[in-house]
């Protein structure tokens, strides 16, 4: 279980961070000014979304959520938007086209439930049955963009940047220029190691760069601990480095399989969850050609349940 708290940045802008790095425990980004609040992302159940409106009401009473914006489409971060029914929701176009393209909560409650007989219902049983998923209904982004988007929350100014494909097939940060911060959706992770949904290692390198190109100075991963430059920086390189490494297996011909049992070895450190390192080196051997890849959701976490269990 994990324990949230709303965390003061500046006059205008908190986090919602949680005490754990497993799966589902998202952070979520608040910008409130003049009566005016922006929220950065919802929770993975309606539950957790109502713990988070409840910390919000009690920081900023004055102040009305009138806009949503959705880091990217999965569930840990949008599953509950339906108890903003009156916010405008902003995502990119990429990250909206893929909102059908992940498992409803209907699904994940009946795998995170079922019996755990093979690697990847025994890994869903363990990461995801503690979640309640009951009663959600998903609710889409209501506006898009591409590029960048500039907004005004009050007085504040904030400015929404579309990513592109990294850590899923469309990512969004939040860059609040006069304080220095950027929420950074799950662009960026702190204390574990990252999901690459995309099928491209490059594009989450790349994200990092222009993270850190906003010249801000606070950056809010979707999971894990408040950073700085330094701690982005050595994100990337980290990144990087995996990348280098998978794809020199991937040309001298290794199975990916035991490509990712190496790239764990080398790379697992002391972050939690290095079985995630297989959606990383799957990216790596799709973009230096290799052939049958795992790219669907279900193959990739089968990759990763099969690495957790040794």
């Amino acid at each position: 279980m994990s324990t949230p708290r709303l965390v003061p940045l500046s006059p205008t802008t908190w986090a919602w961070t949680h005490d754990s790095t497993a799966w589902g425990y998202s952070n979520c980004g608040l910008v409130a000014s003049d009566g005016e609040a922006l929220l950065m992302d919802t929770q993975f159940t309606l539950q957790a979304t109502r713990e988070l409106l409840a910390a919000i009401a009690g920081a900023v009473p004055d102040a009305t959520v009138t806009t949503v914006v959705n880091s990217h489409q999965n569930g840990d971060h949008t599953w509950g938007n339906e108890l903003v029914p009156d916010a405008e929701i902003i995502t990119s176009e990429a990250s909206a086209a893929h909102l059908c393209q992940e498992m409803t909560p209907d699904m994940l409650a009946a795998l995170s439930r079922s019996e755990p007989t093979t690697a990847v219902t025994a890994y869903a049983v363990e990461h995801f049955g503690v979640f309640d998923f009951g009663g959600i209904t998903v609710t889409p982004p209501t506006r898009t963009f591409t590029g960048s988007l500039d907004l005004t929350v009050g007085r504040t100014a904030v400015r929404l940047l579309d990513l592109g494909p990294g850590h899923s097939a469309g990512d969004v940060a939040l860059h609040v220029p006069e304080d220095g911060v950027v929420f950074t959706g799950d662009a960026l992770f702190d204390g574990g190691h990252m999901i690459v949904w995309s099928g491209s290692l490059t594009s989450c390198v790349t994200a990092c760069d222009t993270l850190l190109a906003t010249g801000a100075t606070t950056f809010v991963p979707g999971h894990g601990r408040i950073t700085d430059r330094a701690g982005v920086t050595a994100f990337r390189d980290r990144l990087s480095r995996i990348m280098d490494t998978a794809t020199a297996h991937a040309r001298k011909g290794m199975e990916l399989a035991e490509a990712a049992r190496l790239v764990e070895k080398e790379y697992a450190g002391d972050l939690a969850h290095p079985e995630r390192l297989f959606t990383a080196v799957a990216a790596a051997y799709r973009e230096a050609g290799a052939e049958h890849v795992p790219s669907t959701t279900f193959e990739l976490v089968e990759g990763m349940a099969q690495l957790a269990a040794g």
